[in-house]
């Protein structure tokens, strides 16, 4: 395209409303970096790259306006950003189904999958439902309890332990950074419908995390094991889920998605146990260096 520019955001531009809003550029451990496409002075697309908090790797988003897709304006916007990043760490993206535009651009340039998450939906005022969180029941030695009938410090250390052997698949683990990632994140959690399961020693070993509409009027349930080996783990987690879920049902809470990765083997038993009313299932995937595309898509 001739008269493409990419620049970083000035103070004044106007952003198109079919693109996200920029957000500034940080240094330091919360790094970030934006970049715009503008084109005979309009911007037509907008790319940014930022370091993931806890892991050394990055996540990359780039949007382009509906009338000047497919024109290598994205490619451009891509290569731009990457070229801000340490080629020692992964360029991610996220790629969902409802979104199918980002999975065929990351093809485009040459992905394979880091992990899995079926995001499957469920319905808690529903029999179905009901039904299924009545099965859910703790194995013998463990019982499940809203988070908010727990000292947050434990809760907050099990959550801990978790993030730092599901997310290795990301890139090097910096344990440190992980609890002030809890303390920004805890604050969309609600203590009343999240819920965990303890043993006998009245240790957590797993959690169920509700955040009310956390996005697109979804309420999500982030669920895993606070160990990757746990005993019973696919029976614990499941528990766990269904007193959020009751919760939930209590309230009349619609439209509630299960986040989890597959990296946590339980996870995906307990998705698969859910009654099918829809999902909306989404990959972390690695992006490849501009200009190396791969044509075989993801692997």
């Amino acid at each position: 395209m001739t008269n493409l520019r990419i620049r970083a955001v000035e103070a004044g531009d106007l952003i198109p409303v079919d693109l996200p809003a920029p957000r500034p550029d940080v240094d330091g451990a919360r790094w970030r970096r934006t970049r715009v496409a503008v084109a005979d002075g309009q911007i037509v697309g907008i790319a940014s790259v930022a370091l993931s908090a806890a892991t050394d790797s990055y996540f990359c988003e780039v949007e382009v306006v509906p009338g000047h897709r497919r024109r290598g304006i994205g490619t451009q916007l891509y290569a731009a950003v990457h070229r801000l990043t340490d080629p020692r760490f992964p360029v991610l993206a996220r790629a969902m189904d409802s979104f199918p535009l980002r999975r065929r651009f990351a093809e485009a340039l040459g992905c394979s999958v880091v992990t899995r998450c079926p995001a499957p939906w469920i319905d808690p005022p529903t029999p179905a439902a009901e039904s299924w969180a009545t099965g859910q029941q703790a194995p013998a030695g463990y019982r499940t309890t809203v988070i908010g009938d727990r000292p947050l410090a434990i809760v907050k250390d099990a959550w801990a332990s978790s993030f730092a052997w599901v997310h290795r698949a990301f890139g090097a683990v910096h344990i440190d950074r992980i609890p002030q990632m809890w303390d920004q994140y805890s604050k969309g959690v609600d203590p009343a419908a999240s819920a965990v399961a303890v043993d006998r020693n009245q240790t957590i070993v797993a959690f169920s995390l509700v955040s009310p509409d956390a996005w697109d009027g979804r309420t999500f349930i982030v669920a895993e094991t606070a160990h990757p080996d746990q005993a019973h783990g696919t029976q614990v987690l499941g528990a766990t889920v269904a007193t959020s879920v009751t919760v939930l049902a209590r309230r009349g809470t619609r439209r509630v998605q299960l986040e989890g990765h597959t990296t946590d083997r339980h996870t995906p038993d307990v998705m698969r146990s859910l009654p099918a009313v829809g999902s909306d299932p989404m990959d972390i995937l690695r992006l490849e260096p501009p200009p190396a595309v791969s044509r075989g898509g993801c692997r």
